[in-house]
């Protein structure tokens, strides 16, 4: 396939590997969905990556030497929310007990996985050089939440989103790396997680509230009027 036809987001493959240029280095992004399309909007997921200097790499070998892009976290007691909307925080923890994990020192979990929003028709498609077709290692510490809750950027934004992330995450500029916030950051999981351990089923609510929905169902019947036509 001709280069020129990877301008086309109709033609793009899994493992689809592209460069877009930022000011003095570039970024390097690698497509891990199919693209599906709605009536004006394209979607599709990438993780990113980003070069040390304007040499772009030449091979696989050198795009796998590159470092990924962490574009968001979550903290480490929290890595089995969300749950399905049908189980408890026991179930869910049951569900995913065969998964590993793999936070860091700050017991930061990390998502390199997001998605792009982009339009049909678009001028940034003519930013994007093609570098090949590649099957790229992905970092051992990847999550990936099953209930799907990757990152959304928009194509137009999406130099300044993922370079940011680089300053914020990957080179700790942000504030979640600060003592007070890594405590802050610990409470607030612990609360999280405590709200699902001790949330009431659907049959215990049910219990709870069952006769008053029942009793307001009831009121509302008898309120109702019935509208009589004539012959």
């Amino acid at each position: 396939m001709k280069l020129l036809d990877k301008q086309k987001y109709e033609n793009w493959q899994v493992g689809d590997t592209f460069a877009l240029k930022l000011d003095n280095r570039y970024l390097i992004l690698v497509l891990y969905g199919t693209p599906y399309a709605t009536s004006c909007e394209v979607r599709c997921k990438f993780r990113a990556k980003i070069t040390k200097d304007k040499q772009l790499p030449k091979n696989q070998e050198e795009i796998d030497a590159l470092e990924f892009i962490k574009v968001q976290y979550k903290h480490f007691y929290t890595r089995y929310l969300p749950l399905k909307s049908y189980e408890n925080y026991e179930e869910g923890v049951i569900r995913q007990k065969d998964r590993k994990f793999y936070p860091d020192e700050f017991n930061y979990l990390y998502y390199y996985l997001f998605e792009v929003l982009l339009l049909k028709r678009s001028n940034i498609y003519k930013e994007l050089i093609y570098l090949g077709n590649f099957d790229i290692n992905l970092p051992i510490d990847d999550y990936r939440s099953v209930d799907g809750d990757d990152k959304l950027f928009l194509l137009k934004k999406l130099k300044d989103e993922l370079y940011k992330c680089y300053n914020e995450y990957n080179l700790r500029k942000n504030s979640i790396y600060e003592k007070d916030s890594i405590i802050e950051i610990k409470k607030n999981a612990l609360v999280r997680v405590n709200a699902e351990i001790v949330k009431p089923t659907e049959e215990e609510l049910w219990k709870i509230y069952g006769h008053i929905i029942k009793k307001e169902k009831k009121k509302k019947r008898d309120t109702l009027t019935k509208v009589k036509f004539d012959d």
